[in-house]
């Protein structure tokens, strides 16, 4: 049926303002540049991007990335994901740190 086909295609693309994130292609943009993301780093932006404004904890982002690591290793994890951005777009700002919390995407256009 192809309202459910549809449906599956959207759920397998998450596009946020600027960004779009591919599951199926295990892909991700930023303003229509490819951004080249590890595993991990693709599955933690996956998490905070599919319910922007939404904070993460830490322990939500493993969950999501599947890995079990301390705190420091998400928040390096998070600081080398923010850097790949800048690298595209130096006003990159769409991933907030949200002080004794975690982390949410903000959409931006």
């Amino acid at each position: 049926d192809l309202a459910g086909r549809a449906a599956a295609v959207d759920d397998d693309v998450i596009e946020r303002g600027p960004l779009r994130l591919d599951l199926q292609r295990f892909e991700v943009h930023w303003r229509g540049a490819v951004l080249a993301l590890t595993v991990t780093e693709f599955w933690m932006l996956h998490a905070l991007a599919r319910h922007p404004g939404h904070v993460k904890d830490r322990e939500a982002l493993m969950r999501e990335a599947n890995m079990v690591v301390d705190d420091h290793t998400v928040t390096s994890y998070m600081k080398r994901l923010r850097r790949k951005f800048e690298a595209i777009d130096p006003s990159f700002d769409a991933i907030e740190t949200v002080y004794g919390l975690g982390y949410r995407f903000v959409e931006r256009r």
